[in-house]
C-alpha cells in the first residue's frame, strides 16, 4: 500500500481522532524513513508501537530524530547505545547522567528496552540534539517526516515523541498534515518541511547548534543490545498500546537497584568483615547503599539499628526504611517515640528469632547513648547497626552507644573524621572499622551525574574598625585561656568549656560582619533572575532581618527560614521548594535538609569546621531538573594588614583553607587567585592552609561552630 491509499486527514486532534490508529501505526508501516524534530522525546512512544517498529526496521526502516537536551527519565539509557563521545558539554552529561539508570530497572519493559536498544546499536535510530545557540530557551520546533515510495507525508504541530503527546488519553494536542501527491498548499509546505529538516540535521541553522547524542551509559546499553535486529522477535515484545498495559506507561516507577559505586562499597565492606565506614560524598545515595546491606542483613533473620543524629533524619530514615521494606516492623526511639519502653519491647524486637519478621530499630543518638537503651538492647553477633552522620557519634557523650555489641557495623559519613578531637574520631573507627576503600568523593559523584558542577565566586570582606579590635581584644583573651589551659600526657591541651564559648563568641565577630549585608544586596540586585532558587545563609535571627531589610530595599521579596521564626517554618520551606525564589535561612544546608533546587547560595556565615562546610556544598550541589549547575558566593574575611591586626591570622588561613577548597573542585578552579594574591601579600604561604593548618587555636573542638 502507498501512503497515497491511506485515508489521511488534513488535522488531527486528541480526544476527537486516534492519533496512533488512524495516522502514526498506518504511515509508519508502509514508510521506509522517518525524520522528527521534537522539543523532547520519550522512548515510551516506541514502547507503544513496539512490535511494529521492529518491524519497520527490519524491513530496512531508519529514523532520524532532532530533540532538546532535556529527556525523560526513561529514554536515556536506551538511546546510549551506538554512540561515540564527541563532545563534553556538561549541560548536557548533567541533565542525562542524573537519571541513566531508570529505563533499565524497570522489568516489565526490558524486552521492549532491549530492542529499543538494539535499534540504536545496529544504527536503525540515529539521534542529534539541537541548542539554541544564544540564551537558555529549548528547541521547540516540532515536524514530522515520513518517506516511502516516493512519497511524503509531513505533519507539524504541538505534539511531542510521547506517549501523552499520542495517545488520546494522553496531553490534548493537534497536528497539521501535508501530502506531497495534493497539489497547491501541501506540495508546498511538504518541500518546505524535508528542506528545514535536512538543514537542520546538517547544523546550518544559525540561530541552533545540532550534536550528535552523547555517550552516556554505551556499555550499560551493550551488555542488553542483541548483536543484530534479526535477533528480535517482535511478536514476543509487549504491545503498550493495549489495555491493560497501557496504564502502565509512564505511571509505574521502577524500584531502585544500586548503582555501580553503591555495589562496589557493598562488596568491600563484606571483605572487610562487615564493618567499616562508608566515605561518600553528600548527595551520593549513602542512605539507599546502607538500605541495601540493611536489607541483605534481614532478610538472613537478623536485626537492625539504625542511628541518627537528629529528628530531620529520623523522620527520613522512617520513610526510606518503609519505603525499601514493605513489611518490616519498624521500632522507633526518641524524636517523641517512647514506645521501646514499655513491657521490654526494645528487648523483645532485638531477640535473634527469626520468627519474630523482619525487625529494625530506629533511634536518635541522644536516646541510644541513654544506660535504659543499652541496657534493654538484645545485643549480638545477629544485631546490625548503622549510623548515619557517622561523625557524630564520636563524641563525648554519644560515644556511649559503642559499648552496645553487633555482628554487622556500617557507618556513614561524608566526612567521618570530626574536626580538631582526635579522641573521638579514633573511638568511631576502632568501633566501626577503616574507611571501606575506595571513597566516593566530590569529584566522584559531579563526575558520575550524582551532583552538578560548581561554579566558586569569593569576594574578600574586611572588618569595621570596631570589629577589627573586638575581634583582638577577645583572641588575647583567648590566648591567656589557652596558656591556662592543661595539658595531657603527651602536652595537647586539654580543652575547657570556658575557651570553647570564647572561640564561638569571637567567631561571630566574622560571621557577622557588617559589610556582608551590602554584599549579599549587591551580589543579588546584579546576578538573580526571576524563577531561580537562591538561598542566603546567615548565623543568626538577626542577620537573617538585616539581609531581608536590604534585600525588600531593593525590591525583592525574599522569605524567611529558620526554627525559630514566627510563622510556619514547615510551609515556608516547602514554599521555597516549589516556586523558588529568594529564601533567607540559618542552618539550613547542614545534615538532613535537602533542597535540590538551589541554584545559587550566598554564604554570609560559614563555618571553619571542614566537615559542615564540605557537607553544606554538597547540599548546593544536588540534581533537579533543569539544574546544570551551580554558583557559590562566599563572603570571605580578610584583615587589610597583618601587623596592625596580627590576631587575624588563624582567620585568614581557615578562610583561605575553605576557599582554597572549594577552589580546587570547582569549574573555575581559579576562584581563590584574588585570596591568594592578598594572603602573599600579608605574607601568607597559601600551602600552609591545609586542614589543620591553623595556629591551633581553631583545631580545639568539633563544638567551634556549634
Amino acid at each position: 500500500m502507498k501512503l497515497s491509499e491511506i485515508e489521511l486527514k488534513e488535522e488531527y486532534r486528541t480526544g476527537h481522532d486516534d492519533l496512533v490508529n488512524s495516522f502514526y501505526k498506518p504511515c509508519l508501516q508502509e514508510a521506509s524513513s522517518y525524520d522528527r524534530s521534537v522539543g523532547y522525546f520519550s522512548s515510551t512512544v516506541f514502547l507503544l508501537i513496539g512490535p511494529e517498529l521492529v518491524k519497520f526496521a527490519q524491513r530496512g526502516g531508519k529514523i532520524r530524530l532532532v530533540c532538546s537536551q532535556y529527556l525523560s527519565n526513561a529514554d536515556i539509557e536506551a538511546l546510549e547505545s551506538g554512540y561515540h563521545p564527541v563532545i563534553d558539554e556538561q549541560f548536557v552529561e548533567n541533565s542525562l547522567l542524573s537519571s541513566v539508570n531508570l529505563l533499565m530497572q524497570n522489568t516489565s519493559t526490558i524486552k521492549n528496552t532491549v530492542a529499543l536498544a538494539t535499534l540504536i546499536k545496529c544504527g536503525c535510530l540515529e539521534v542529534k540534539i539541537a541548542f539554541r545557540k544564544i540564551g537558555n530557551g529549548l528547541f521547540h520546533e516540532k515536524v514530522g517526516i515520513i518517506h516511502a515510495n516516493n512519497e511524503t507525508v509531513t505533519f507539524k504541530g504541538s505534539i511531542n515523541e510521547t506517549w501523552n503527546g499520542w495517545h488520546e488519553r494522553g496531553n490534548y494536542e493537534t497536528i497539521d498534515v501535508f501530502r506531497s501527491w495534493v497539489e497547491g498548499r501541501d506540495a508546498r509546505q511538504v518541500y518546505r518541511n524535508s528542506e528545514y529538516f535536512e538543514t537542520l540535521w546538517d547544523n546550518d541553522i544559525d540561530a541552533l547548534d545540532v550534536i550528535p547524542f552523547p555517550q552516556v551509559a554505551k556499555s550499560k546499553l551493550e551488555s542488553i543490545s542483541k548483536e543484530s535486529i534479526a535477533d528480535i522477535e517482535p511478536d514476543t515484545l509487549d504491545d503498550y498500546f493495549m489495555p491493560p498495559n497501557i496504564e502502565q506507561i509512564d505511571y509505574e516507577a521502577p524500584k531502585r537497584t544500586p548503582l555501580p559505586h553503591q555495589v562496589n562499597a557493598i562488596e568491600a565492606w563484606k571483605q572487610q568483615g562487615c564493618r567499616g565506614v562508608f566515605e561518600h560524598a553528600t548527595g551520593s545515595g549513602k542512605t539507599f547503599t546502607a538500605l541495601v546491606a540493611l536489607n541483605e542483613h534481614l532478610k538472613g533473620g537478623g536485626v537492625a539499628l539504625v542511628l541518627v543524629p537528629d529528628r530531620l533524619l529520623h523522620k527520613q530514615w522512617s520513610e526510606e526504611i518503609k519505603s525499601d521494606i514493605p513489611d518490616v516492623i519498624l521500632l522507633k526511639a526518641g524524636d517523641g517515640h517512647d514506645r521501646w519502653r514499655k513491657n521490654r519491647r526494645l528487648n523483645t524486637i532485638t531477640q535473634p528469632d527469626k520468627d519474630l519478621g523482619v525487625r529494625v530499630v530506629l533511634a536518635t543518638m541522644a536516646t541510644a547513648r541513654l544506660p535504659e537503651f543499652i541496657n534493654a538492647i538484645c545485643a549480638g553477633p545477629h544485631l546490625m547497626i548503622v549510623a548515619d552522620e557517622v561523625h557524630e557519634i564520636g563524641s563525648l557523650e554519644n560515644s556511649n552507644i559503642l559499648t552496645i555489641d553487633a555482628g554487622k557495623r556500617l557507618g556513614l559519613s561524608a566526612t567521618p573524621n570530626r574536626y580538631g578531637d582526635p579522641v573521638g574520631t579514633e573511638k568511631i573507627f576502632n568501633y566501626f572499622g577503616d574507611i571501606v576503600q575506595p571513597p566516593f568523593t566530590l569529584v566522584d559523584a559531579i563526575n558520575s551525574g550524582r551532583l552538578v558542577k560548581y561554579e566558586y565566586l569569593p569576594e574578600a570582606i574586611r572588618f569595621t574598625v570596631e570589629e577589627s579590635e573586638q575581634w583582638e581584644l577577645e583572641t588575647k583573651a583567648i590566648y591567656k585561656e589557652y596558656a591556662r589551659s592543661k595539658r595531657d600526657a603527651n602536652g595537647a591541651p586539654i580543652t575547657s568549656v570556658k575557651l570553647q564559648l570564647m572561640l564561638i563568641q569571637r567567631s561571630r565577630i566574622a560571621k557577622k560582619a557588617s559589610a556582608k549585608i551590602p554584599y549579599a544586596a549587591r551580589v543579588i540586585k546584579e546576578n538573580y533572575k526571576e524563577g531561580e532558587s537562591w538561598l542566603v545563609y546567615c548565623e543568626d535571627q538577626y542577620q537573617v532581618r538585616e539581609v531581608i531589610s536590604a534585600l525588600k530595599e531593593s525590591g525583592h521579596s525574599p522569605c524567611e527560614y529558620h526554627t525559630n521564626m514566627k510563622g510556619d517554618s514547615a510551609a515556608s520551606l516547602e514554599w521555597f521548594k516549589q516556586f523558588g525564589g529568594i529564601m533567607v535561612s540559618i542552618r539550613c544546608l547542614d545534615q538532613g535538609v535537602d533542597i535540590p533546587k538551589i541554584s545559587h547560595v550566598i554564604i554570609l556565615a560559614s563555618s571553619q569546621n571542614p566537615r559542615q562546610f564540605i557537607q553544606r556544598r554538597g547540599r548546593v550541589l544536588r540534581i533537579s531538573a533543569n539544574k546544570h549547575k551551580a554558583v557559590i558566593y562566599d563572603a570571605v574575611m580578610v584583615p587589610i594588614c597583618l601587623d596592625s591586626e596580627p590576631g587575624q591570622l588563624s582567620l585568614l588561613k581557615s578562610e583561605l583553607q575553605r576557599s582554597i577548597q572549594f577552589s580546587g573542585t570547582a569549574m573555575n578552579k581559579s576562584g581563590s587567585t584574588k585570596l591568594i594574591t592578598i594572603a602573599i601579600e600579608l605574607g601568607i604561604d597559601p600551602q600552609e592552609c591545609g586542614f589543620y593548618g591553623t595556629d591551633g587555636i581553631e583545631e580545639l573542638g568539633d563544638v567551634e561552630d556549634e
